[in-house]
């Protein structure tokens, strides 16, 4: 339960590894309770109430399948809001540098420049920040430079007037999907919503040690199943509650498609 109290330790492994980790636990707390059950409550006592039991079970299986259910849910709307930010932003980016061609010069290669820079800094300095959990706005300054190079523009016929406005809509629009990234990068799910899942995970797997089995073996396949299929979802729900982070983190592809094109030679 290391990353309960450090969620940042989750993203330290491969997340494979930690899904093997949640599953050994709950094995392991299975067998614990099991053979301390065994010593306390004979195999006959439990049998003679396993329907009451069993009953109680599954109230609390499917209790904690939903709330499993639901957490996975708010990650992965979570994972896709974040995935639509980055490629929402990377567009505009886009729109950007293809309004920026029909101004003149020198204004033109000036913005080309500027937002130039601001996506090479975003692929190689944000988002390795965001990829370890911190929060990076270097590349804010390229905004605030096109901003001010855009208010400065002194447009003297009304092409131009609608170009410049163009410009400061689209700057306007892009600060705003940025925004939206950065406040993607910074959510996650609260350590409270962690310490229930596992609480209780627990509790599930070990309330099935009230079931009466002849079979220590059978009993402890069974437990291990179900012990497996809680780690697969909070196995899902470790990779999808950061997007920006882990094995199946957001990757900055749109960024670097986009960096390809606005750097491409102009055709004449």
């Amino acid at each position: 339960m290391g990353f309960v109290m450090n969620p940042d330790a989750a993203y330290a492994y491969p997340i494979w590894w930690v899904g093997l980790s949640i599953a050994a636990m709950g094995i392991v707390l299975a067998a614990l309770v099991e053979f301390v059950a065994r010593q306390t409550l004979p195999v006959e006592f439990r049998r003679r109430h396993n329907d009451v039991a069993a009953a109680m079970l599954s109230i609390i299986g499917v209790t904690y399948a939903v709330l499993l259910a639901f957490v996975a849910m708010l990650a992965w709307d979570d994972f896709n809001r974040a995935k639509g930010a980055s490629y929402t932003e990377a567009g505009l980016v886009r729109d950007v540098a293809n309004i920026a061609t029909g101004l003149a010069e020198p204004a033109r290669s000036a913005l080309r420049d500027e937002i130039t820079g601001y996506t090479r800094t975003v692929i190689t300095l944000e988002w390795p920040a965001q990829a370890e959990g911190r929060r990076s706005d270097r590349a804010a300054s390229y905004l605030d430079a096109m901003d001010r190079m855009a208010m400065s523009f002194g447009p003297s016929t009304a092409a131009e007037s609608t170009l410049q406005a163009q410009v400061l809509q689209a700057l306007m629009r892009l600060q705003d999907a940025r925004q939206e990234r950065m406040a993607a990068a910074d959510r996650a799910i609260p350590a409270i919503v962690w310490v229930v899942l596992l609480l209780g995970g627990g509790i599930t797997i070990a309330f099935a040690s009230f079931l009466g089995s002849p079979s220590l073996v059978m009993h402890l396949a069974m437990v291990s199943v179900l012990a497996a299929s809680g780690a697969l979802v909070l196995m899902l729900i470790i990779a999808l509650s950061n997007p920006f982070r882990g094995d199946f983190r957001v990757s900055a592809a749109p960024f670097e498609r986009v960096l390809v094109q606005i750097t491409a030679p102009e055709t004449p």
